[in-house]
């Protein structure tokens, strides 16, 4: 499981946190050099993260087994190329929410049946790396989680009406969220509800002006995230 989360980071490092927005406009723009772009962008994480790995036989789709990095290449490539068949937002009901399930479920699935499971075995847990994994959940607590929220928003009220500063604004809150959950000892409790009692006020005074699902989703969605990173590195 060390080459999946790697290479699960590396993936939303790439399509959540660099390139999430941006690589869309892009490619509607000039789809040449938006798919360059991601590919570029997405193989240096890979091979970054992964490296040490990258000679290493992994079992490509339980197929054949194949070197790490030509895996990669093969994965890169069918997630770039792919990328617009997921595009369901504006062309069916619920259609944003479709395409951040599916897109993301089925390249997660690709990367599952590629990575060599036997490197879990040399370590005996599942969550070997705390600091890959920290990077992780920070990500799905931020970018991730924020990309969902979005994707239901969207489909609701049918606009990409949150500005720039509001999903900074908000991706700091969730931020903060699962920070808190990481913290030792029973402290988190007390800062838990001091940090929420804070933003409840902010949204009062319409310092914070969002909606109730956005807002409470977050909230929650950065909690568990964080709990769940909590248990790797107080229970493992």
């Amino acid at each position: 499981m060390i080459v999946f989360w790697r290479l699960f980071l590396a993936y939303f490092l790439t399509d959540a946190v660099f390139f999430h927005r941006t690589i869309n406009q892009v490619r509607k723009e000039n789809p040449v050099k938006g798919i360059v772009l991601h590919a570029l962008v997405f193989f240096f994480w890979s091979f970054t993260l992964c490296q040490g790995y990258l000679t290493m036989k992994w079992p490509f789709l339980e197929l054949v087994d194949l070197p790490g990095w030509v895996c990669i290449l093969l994965f890169g490539a069918f997630h770039i190329s792919t990328d617009d068949l997921f595009q369901f937002g504006g062309r069916m009901k619920h259609g944003f929410v479709l395409t951040f399930f599916l897109k993301n479920a089925i390249n997660i699935l690709f990367i599952f049946l590629c990575v060599p499971f036997h490197v879990l075995y040399e370590t005996g847990n599942f969550f070997a790396e705390p600091w890959i994994v920290f990077c992780a959940g920070l990500v799905l607590a931020t970018r991730v989680l924020g990309w969902g929220i979005i994707s239901v928003e969207q489909d609701r009220y049918g606009a990409d009406y949150v500005s720039f500063d509001e999903r900074l604004m908000l991706m700091l809150v969730r931020a903060i969220f699962f920070l808190i959950m990481l913290l030792p000892g029973w402290r988190w409790t007390v800062l838990l509800v001091v940090w929420l009692g804070t933003c409840m006020y902010a949204r009062k005074i319409r310092l914070m002006d969002v909606s109730n699902f956005v807002f409470y989703a977050g909230a929650f969605g950065a909690v568990v995230i964080g709990f769940l990173i909590r248990l790797r590195f107080y229970l493992v």
